[in-house]
C-alpha cells in the first residue's frame, strides 16, 4: 500500500489534464493517482489517504463532495474519519450521485479485502490482529540490518556549505574545548505533540559522543531557560533586561576552540529557526568570523535561509545516536562526507552561498 499525501504536483496535474485546474491536492486528483501513480508508476496496491480531517485536503471543497471525490480520484482507503456516521453518509450520497461509479467501488473493495486476505487478517482476531509473527520480531535490531542503517547515514548525511575548509578535522589536538549550542523553531505543533519533550535531545546525545572521544564539551544554557524557570511573577522584570546581556566576544574566543550549533527544529508548516532575543551571547551565530562555527541539522535541511552566515553546514536528517555517531566521524575526518541534496538547501538565496 501507499499513503498518499495531500500534495500539490502541478506541473503533472497539467500534464495529464492541460485543461483542468491544477489546485487539486492528489488526494483528490484523478490526475495524479489514477494517471500517474497507477498509470504510469504501474502501482497496483492499496492507496490509503493521509489524514481525512487535515486542512490541506478539507479546504478543497466540501467535505460531503471530498470524500467521495477522493475515492473517485483512485483513492481506496480514508487513513481517519471525522465523524463515522457522517462521513458513511456522505460516501453513501456520494455513490448515489454517480460521483463513485460501480467499477471504482468494485475496484477499491476489491484492493482492499485482497490486501486483508494476503496478511491474513481474516483468520486473525482481538489482540492478534495487528501483532507480527514472532519470528519477524525477531529480525528487529538484527546486525544486518543495522548495517544498513549505518551505510544508509553514511551515504545521507550532507556536507552542504563549506566555506571553511580548514575547519576540518576536527580533533582534540586542534580543539579541546567545544562548545554545543541548540537551535530551536517554533513551540508546540504536531512534533511535541507526539512526545519528543523528556526524551534526551540531540545536542546531549552530542556531548556524549564527543566526550567519549576525548574531547572537552559545554552544553550552552540560554539566560531565557533560567528565567522561564522562574515563578510568573519574577519574569517580566528579567525578561525586560535580557536584551542587555551581551558580553565581549573574548569571552568565548579565549574559553571555546569551535561551536557546533545543533538545529533540532520540527518540520511543519514552519520550519523557521527562532533566535533568542538576548542577542550578543553563543546561541546566537553572530561570531563566525571570530570562532570556527559547524551548524548542523538533524531534521529540516533549509536553514540556511536563517543562517546564511555559516560558513560550514550540514544536513544530518535524522538524531539517532547511531546517526550523530556516524556524524562525528565525518567531522573528525574518519569518513568522507558523501551525501548529495536532493532539495536546494541553499534555498534559492545569493547569501546563502557567500
Amino acid at each position: 500500500s501507499i499513503m498518499a499525501g495531500h500534495i500539490h504536483m502541478p506541473a503533472y496535474s497539467k500534464k495529464y489534464n492541460p485543461e483542468g485546474g491544477i489546485g487539486l491536492p492528489a488526494t483528490l486528483s484523478k490526475e495524479l493517482i489514477t494517471d500517474l501513480l497507477r498509470g504510469k508508476l504501474g502501482f497496483n496496491g492499496v492507496v490509503v489517504t493521509d489524514a481525512s480531517h487535515m486542512v490541506a485536503m478539507t479546504s478543497a471543497m466540501k467535505r460531503s463532495e471530498m470524500l467521495p471525490t477522493s475515492i473517485a480520484a483512485g483513492c481506496d482507503l480514508f487513513l481517519f474519519f471525522n465523524d463515522p456516521d457522517e462521513d458513511f453518509e456522505y460516501m453513501m450520497e456520494g455513490y448515489k450521485k454517480g460521483i463513485i461509479t460501480e467499477e471504482r467501488l468494485q475496484d477499491a473493495l476489491m484492493r482492499i479485502l485482497g490486501l486483508k486476505a494476503m496478511i491474513g487478517l481474516n483468520k486473525k482476531a482481538g489482540k492478534d490482529l495487528l501483532l507480527p509473527k514472532e519470528e519477524a520480531m525477531k529480525k528487529i535490531g538484527l546486525p544486518e540490518n543495522r548495517a544498513i542503517f549505518d551505510e544508509v547515514a553514511d551515504k545521507a548525511i550532507t556536507l552542504v556549505k563549506n566555506k571553511q575548509p580548514e575547519v576540518f578535522p576536527v580533533t582534540k589536538e586542534r580543539y579541546k574545548k567545544i562548545l554545543l549550542t541548540d537551535v530551536v523553531g517554533v513551540k508546540g505543533g504536531f512534533g511535541e505533540m507526539l512526545g519528543r519533550g523528556g526524551k534526551e535531545t540531540p545536542t546531549e546525545k552530542m556531548k556524549k559522543i564527543l566526550e567519549e572521544r576525548g574531547f572537552d564539551v559545554e552544553i550552552y544554557k540560554s539566560p531565557l531557560a533560567d528565567i522561564m524557570e522562574l515563578p510568573p511573577e519574577q519574569r517580566g522584570a528579567k525578561i525586560a533586561n535580557v536584551y542587555s546581556l551581551k558580553a565581549p566576544i573574548k569571552g568565548l574566543t579565549d574559553k571555546y576552540d569551535l561551536v557546533i550549533f545543533m538545529a533540532n527544529v520540527n518540520p511543519g508548516t514552519v520550519q523557521r529557526i527562532v533566535w533568542e532575543a538576548s542577542k550578543g551571547t553563543p546561541d546566537v551565530p553572530f561570531f563566525v568570523h571570530e570562532l570556527p562555527v559547524i551548524f548542523v541539522s538533524v531534521q529540516c535541511p533549509f536553514h540556511l535561509a536563517d543562517v546564511p552566515q555559516v560558513k560550514t553546514y550540514v544536513n544530518a536528517y535524522d538524531q539517532d545516536v547511531r546517526t550523530l555517531n556516524i556524524l562525528a566521524d565525518k567531522l573528525m575526518g574518519k569518513s568522507e562526507f558523501k551525501g548529495v541534496s536532493s532539495v536546494d538547501a541553499f534555498c534559492g538565496f545569493d547569501d546563502t552561498y557567500l
